[in-house]
């Protein structure tokens, strides 16, 4: 029961802290999303050629 209590106030603590992080991580998060979006697809297309390759290659 106590436990319940203590889940749903840091539940809550962490929404209006998410809430508030969501600003300074909107202005930061495009800087961030430009650099990392061509690096993460460029890590999905090669493991995708390799599993083809592989899945042909055997």
């Amino acid at each position: 029961s106590s436990f319940n209590l203590d889940l749903n106030l840091s539940f809550s603590l962490g929404i209006s802290n998410t809430h508030l992080n969501l600003e300074s991580i909107n202005s930061s998060g495009k800087k961030y999303i430009s650099l990392f979006a061509p690096i993460l697809l460029t890590t999905v297309v090669c493991t995708i050629n390799l599993c083809l390759l592989f899945s042909f290659g055997s």
